[in-house]
């Protein structure tokens, strides 16, 4: 029998493609000639077919299997409720997998719970001696404190290296299509690196490692290239275009000087954004235009203020993620935010473009001119 694996929100299936080689088999410490796969996403077909384009592809491909691999795809899989698979042992897995797990908002608090309630998923579908395999970006291990949360369900951290990710994988936005392989930090275009973790029940046994939340994603100090401004003291950058970008922002156009020694603040303060300080009057001018140029109610699909919560003495523990909430009410409704955040389209009257924020497609409506 081969070794059942499992994959979890994995965006347009292009991970799962990646297992129809066995060479791609390594990181999960597969042992067995075959594998059976199941590979699941959250969204359902049709949105899955609207939102990636390679998704039709990567299912004729699973569709058809390899001389090692039968696959089965599954659509509307919760990576945190998994009791379609419970009652029956014969569908558990030897391992399962989640790739990037994202709610779709930055949220330290909701990742953490995220993972909590994945891990006891897991467990619920793992076969003894079985694995389970996460992967995440730059820093998101020690804010989302992956290690913590995985010792809480009795699990040992058995795997935790720097992620060479397959051929052919990529990582994808729950929201759209877009990739977030590469970000954009002070003027650099970096590579996010991941780091897989993989673990196993305490009580099989599992052989621990040395564990750090902390990988190696930055240059070192004596690596990339100077500023030779002698006011900066050597600074570094991993790349030429950030020095570029440095040397216009700091030493071409003063922005730091200026912030410095502006007399009054008041004079460049966004009276509709709470006092938002802008460098200088043609700054400030350009946000006039840009975000509230003929309405001035534009603002972020997030914004308001927080609700104040009132103080009750009958606070409630999630039993899994162990997060304190102030009502009965408020642990049942934490359930909900641990899927991906839906996103609606905002669509332009007068042009039909479609937007993913009603911010975004007011800022549109400023400068679109096509007639109705």
């Amino acid at each position: 029998m081969g070794c059942r694996v499992l994959t979890v929100g994995d965006g347009d299936l292009s991970y799962s493609r990646c297992l129809l080689d066995p060479e791609n088999w390594r990181d999960l410490d597969v042992d067995t000639p075959t594998i059976e796969l199941t590979a699941s996403t959250f969204d359902s077909l049709s949105a899955l077919e609207d939102k990636y384009a390679m998704v039709r592809s990567n299912l004729d491909a699973l569709g058809a299997g390899s001389a090692a691999v039968s696959a089965t795809v599954l659509h509307d899989v919760d990576a945190t409720n998994l009791a379609a698979f419970e009652n029956d042992e014969a569908s558990h897995f030897d391992r399962i997998v989640f790739n990037h797990p994202h709610s779709g908002v930055e949220d330290v608090h909701r990742h953490r719970r995220l993972l909590s309630h994945f891990f006891h998923a897991a467990l619920r579908v793992l076969r003894p001696g079985g694995k389970v395999f996460v992967t995440l970006a730059r820093d998101q291990p020690k804010r989302w404190e992956i290690l913590k949360r995985a010792d809480a369900l009795d699990l040992v951290c058995c795997k935790n290296e720097l992620w060479t990710e397959p051929r052919g994988y990529q990582r994808k936005r729950h929201q759209s299509d877009k990739s977030f392989h590469r970000i954009l930090l002070h003027g650099e275009k970096l590579e996010q690196q991941s780091t897989i973790f993989g673990f196993g029940r305490r009580r099989d046994g599992t052989t621990p490692v040395a564990t750090t939340t902390t990988p190696t994603t930055l240059p070192s100090s004596d690596a990339g290239v100077a500023c030779d401004d002698p006011a900066c003291g050597g600074k570094r950058f991993a790349t030429a275009q950030g020095l570029k970008t440095h040397l216009r922002m700091v030493h071409e156009l003063c922005i730091k000087k200026r912030k410095r020694g502006k007399a009054d603040a008041d004079d460049f303060r966004c009276s509709h954004c709470n006092g938002r300080e802008f460098q200088d009057a043609e700054a400030l001018q350009q946000h006039l235009l840009a975000k509230h140029g003929k309405d001035s109610r534009i603002s972020p699909d997030w914004y308001g203020h927080a609700p104040t919560l009132t103080e009750t003495k009958e606070a409630a523990q999630c039993p899994i993620c162990m997060e304190l909430f102030p009502s009965a009410t408020a642990l049942t409704a934490h359930l909900s935010t641990l899927q991906p955040v839906a996103v609606a389209k905002w669509t332009c009257s007068m042009c039909e473009k479609t937007f993913e924020e009603q911010r975004a497609l007011r800022q549109h409506q400023n400068f679109c001119t096509k007639d109705t």
